[in-house]
């Protein structure tokens, strides 16, 4: 084949160009960390650190495992103090939209809230088809409330499982699900900002997969990421997974490794935290340290929030109307001021009358079921609940529309009800 120089120049040309392309995609790796920049050791003395998570305010809490103890390292004045102890073997850590800090109490074999002092927790789930987990080790939360956890098995040694696997406590701490499963020892876990796409390590057989999260928060889509352990792991604004074995390895979106950073301790466990979300902060054995970074952590929308009251012998609710933008993520926190039971359910567009009727037609099976028929007319919504009490339902707002929330108790709903008003993306909204 005969090729002209003009050609031949032309694909040399292209060739140059690709190269320098990727030559300079590489170069990133460098422009992860600022220049200078070093590990610093925060403090030491602990039995082994992990578990690190940030609050809203750049704050970093995390594990002493042995020691039975979660610490707080202030982004505001850098000290750290004791947040909780006797916390069952507290592992990995993680803050919901709601401010609360959940923990997976491995010597408890549970998954745990945190008030806001630190002094009480409440059970989110402690079994699976009626058994014991063998030893929840880490957790993520999504944008509904959802908490996805690892349920491998250090240190006992037999399984209270059928098997070493990854759950899925629904929002609201409702039913747990087994959605993942085929690890040797599942370990970290971490998923992207949008919601999307959950990681997880397979640390007994170094390998990373990566799942498509759908709807119900159920998996689907298992890809082998990278061949890799890990620990913990963190995202940072660019989608590049950040691993704990040995050292801090850096990957990019696509799983190709882009970084090695080396700590004086070897990692378990990362994320970025401080005001600016641009402090990698790294628990490694008997050390917790920061590296300042020229990047910063994947940044999770904030949700939108709204409080739903009931009005005292009105029977309405105090918010007839509301709006917001497709895909956000809501959290509705619905309180009951009334002294009859209420509950909320968002329902399909134009379906009130039709959901409310549904309910009545349960009859004497409607104390059992919450007034809450079984319909895929509902979309979300709560239990009944009493005189002073609260609940929070989370979603992501459904397509653009009208989409009525309703008391289904026999007789409100003519009056108890709203509409959730959801606008296209970049639309105005009322508050």
């Amino acid at each position: 084949m005969i090729v002209s120089l003009q050609t031949m120049s032309r694909s040399l040309g292209l060739a140059l160009a690709c190269a320098l392309l990727a030559l300079a995609n590489e170069g990133r790796a460098a422009d992860l960390v600022l220049p200078q920049a070093k590990p610093v050791k925060l403090a030491g003395d602990f039995k082994f650190t992990e578990g690190p998570a940030v609050s809203a305010n750049g704050d970093v809490y995390f594990t002493d495992i042995p020691n039975n103890r979660i610490h707080k390292w202030s982004a505001s004045n850098k000290e750290l103090s004791i947040f909780a102890e006797e916390t069952n073997g507290a592992n990995g850590l993680y803050f919901a939209d709601d401010g609360r800090l959940f923990a997976c109490q491995g010597n408890a074999k549970r998954v745990v809230a945190y008030s806001a002092d630190g002094n009480d927790t409440s059970s989110l789930a402690k079994r699976y088809d009626g058994k014991k987990f063998n030893k929840p080790n880490d957790l993520w939360i999504d944008l509904k409330g959802g908490v996805y956890f690892s349920d491998p098995n250090y240190g006992n040694k037999e399984l209270s499982q059928d098997g070493k696997h990854v759950y899925y406590i629904q929002p609201g701490g409702g039913d747990v699900k087994r959605v993942a499963d085929g690890f040797k020892t599942p370990n970290g876990l971490v998923g992207t900002p949008d919601g999307a796409t959950l990681y997880i390590a397979d640390i007994g057989d170094n390998k990373i997969y990566s799942y498509t999260i759908q709807e119900d928060g159920t998996l689907k889509d298992r890809k082998l990421f990278c061949e890799s352990g890990s620990d913990g792991m963190t995202l940072d604004q660019h989608g590049n997974v950040y691993l704990t074995s040995g050292s801090v390895k850096v990957f990019s979106p696509k799983g190709k490794q882009i970084a090695d950073l080396k700590f004086p301790e070897s990692p378990a466990n990362v994320v970025f935290g401080g005001k600016e979300l641009n402090t990698l902060f790294v628990t490694a054995r008997t050390g917790f340290y920061s590296l300042d970074m020229a990047v910063t952590g994947a940044i999770r929308e904030t949700p939108f929030k709204i409080t739903i009251s009931t009005v005292e012998d009105k029977m309405v609710y105090d918010v007839k109307e509301f709006d917001v933008e497709t895909g956000k993520p809501v959290l509705l926190t619905f309180k009951n001021k009334d002294f009859p039971p209420h509950n909320l359910l968002v329902v399909k567009p134009g379906k009130a009358d039709e959901v409310a009727n549904l309910a009545i037609a349960l009859g004497n099976d409607g104390f059992g079921k919450q007034w809450r028929p079984d319909t895929p007319l509902i979309l979300w919504g709560s239990t009944m609940i009493d005189y002073d009490e609260e609940t929070v339902i989370s979603f992501i707002a459904p397509p653009p529309g009208d989409y009525p929330y309703v008391c289904t108790f026999p007789g409100h709903a003519m009056m108890m009800r709203g509409v959730m008003k959801v606008l296209p993306k970049g639309a105005d909204k009322k508050k």
